[in-house]
């Protein structure tokens, strides 16, 4: 990462952490329900002359100290500068909350009604999931409460997600204990209704805000493109001998179009090598992470990624989930664009069609067909019944549209993405494989190594393993 490019993450980063707090201070003024992090920080300031922000401080300054106990002597040397960046951060937050406060305090009455309340809430929630959305896209740092969960999950050799939440849990089990004792158990302060509304809206709102904020990864990386910079040089790094590209088919497909189906057909019938899942094993090698880690992040997981989020107090551990994407799709990028210097091939899904955007030799094809015949499709290849299928699609294709709309800042079902989009539900499959040969014997882009057969998957496996 560039001295520039680092500066500006940075004051993104900033900006994040100043706009959640100030959210925090929002939702905890309408005094309908606070975050899980924070809610025994907001019982605790209830009740004595620290503020919400002051709190918050203490209470950030010894999850840092709990890290530093926890590290070995070897790992406090190793994340000494990780640690002591905690601290201007958990100072900006402190001081974002505590103005937010102070702002809105002087602005509100004292006793609001109900739906000003629930007003003020709302806009509360709209504001940290877009505080979320920018730390996500600034990718730099940890805040102190996520930090620390990932050393101890670490340390108990357990999934972060499961650690963070009994994490949380135990600080609402906290806000409740404390309110009772304060209150000589009449009643539970800063869990409520708005806890549970603030959860479940902020995983939805921070899904619609995330891509439409990828323009700020460009303008800190210094270019036009929102794939990673590393992804962007990859050809570079490709064999002097390998010259200029192949002929390559890609194909894009909504879920239950038979796309790996099609795919195989055509390659058998053109002679040319076929990639789809075969690829999972090749990007494992190039990113050296596990097949299984790879399988479970070529493509975002909104639903489990935002639950994450909601759970984290929204705040996520970008380090430790989005970068892994990244250096996923970079490897990823790298993979794909070495197969299409060594052989005519065709590439099911991975953004291919964007990654190989300058191949000149490389047709595009989208497929996609009607909502029944999806259905049937799913009953006949996947044996999923109706309700399993439909619920499959919509998460399927809704996570292939926000991956291919990060990395490319296109939409994912936009046909002029391609040069051929067909509906493969009234075409069929044979006719379709028929339609996308007869295409290429009419075009220059005609395979012409599909008789001589003279590359094979192995060599590209072999060059990705050099």
């Amino acid at each position: 990462m560039s001295r520039s490019e680092f500066v500006k993450r940075s004051l993104i980063f900033a900006l994040s952490v100043f706009v959640v707090g100030f959210s925090i201070a929002a939702i905890a003024r309408a005094n309908l329900g606070t975050t899980p992090i924070s809610s025994p920080n907001f019982v605790i300031s209830l009740h004595t002359p620290l503020s919400l922000g002051g709190m918050t401080f203490i209470f950030n300054v010894l999850l840092i100290v709990l890290q530093w106990v926890l590290y070995t002597k070897e790992e406090r040397r190793e994340n000494r500068i990780r640690l002591f960046m905690q601290l201007p951060v958990t100072m900006i937050f402190a001081l974002s909350i505590d103005l937010g406060t102070f702002l809105l305090n002087s602005v509100l009455p004292p006793d609001m009604a109900y739906l000003p309340s629930f007003a003020l809430l709302t806009g509360g929630t709209v504001l940290l999931a877009l505080g979320v959305s920018l730390e996500v896209t600034a990718n730099i740092a940890m805040v102190s409460g996520e930090a620390a969960v990932k050393v101890i999950s670490d340390k108990l050799h357990k999934n972060f997600g499961t650690v963070k939440v009994a994490f949380d849990l135990t600080l609402v089990v906290l806000a409740v204990i404390f309110s009772l004792l304060f209150t000589g158990f009449s009643a539970i302060e800063g869990v409520r209704e708005g806890t549970l509304i603030g959860a479940l809206a902020t995983g939805t709102l921070v899904r619609f805000m995330l891509p439409r904020l990828s323009f700020l990864s460009r303008w800190a990386r210094g270019k036009a493109k929102s794939v990673p910079e590393s992804a962007e040089n990859a050809s570079e790094e490709l064999p002097a001998v390998q010259g200029s590209f192949c002929r390559v088919i890609t194909i894009a497909r909504e879920y239950g179009c038979g796309g790996r189906v099609v795919g195989k057909l055509l390659a058998e019938r053109l002679n040319m090598a076929f990639y789809d899942s075969e690829l999972i094993e090749m990007v494992s090698r190039e990113s050296g992470l596990s097949v299984d880690t790879v399988r479970e992040n070529e493509e975002p997981a909104p639903a489990k990624q935002l639950y994450e989020m909601v759970m984290q107090d929204y705040l996520s551990p970008v380090k430790e989930s989005l970068s892994t994407q990244d250096a996923l799709y970079v490897a990823q990028a790298k993979v794909v664009r070495r197969i299409a210097h060594i052989e005519d091939c065709v590439i099911v899904g991975r953004g291919a069609d964007d990654i190989l955007k300058d191949n000149p030799h490389c047709l595009n094809v989208f497929l996609y067909a009607s909502f029944d015949r999806k259905i049937r499709f799913c009953n006949e290849h996947y044996h999923q019944a109706k309700d399993e299928a439909i619920a499959t699609m919509q998460n399927t294709d809704r996570r292939r549209e926000n991956h291919y709309f990060h990395y490319t800042g296109r939409h994912f079902a936009d046909p002029r993405n391609y040069h051929l989009c067909l509906d493969v539900g009234t075409l069929g499959v044979e006719r379709t494989v028929d339609l996308i040969v007869a295409l290429l014997k009419d075009t220059a882009l005609k395979p012409v190594n599909a008789t001589d057969g003279q590359s094979a998957q192995t060599e590209a496996t072999k060059s990705t393993e050099a």
